[in-house]
């Protein structure tokens, strides 16, 4: 079964990207809202 030998790998490789992009789109999200505290205080 090389299929079950290969998911593990797989898995890990697509939990990183998946990790890596939310922690970026989050960074990126939080600095480029200079405004958003304003609209949330109203």
């Amino acid at each position: 079964m090389k299929f079950k030998k290969a998911l593990p790998k797989f898995l890990a490789t697509v939990f990183t990207i998946l990790a890596v992009s939310s922690a970026s789109s989050a960074c990126y999200f939080f600095t480029y809202q200079p405004q958003e505290p304003k609209s949330l205080r109203d």
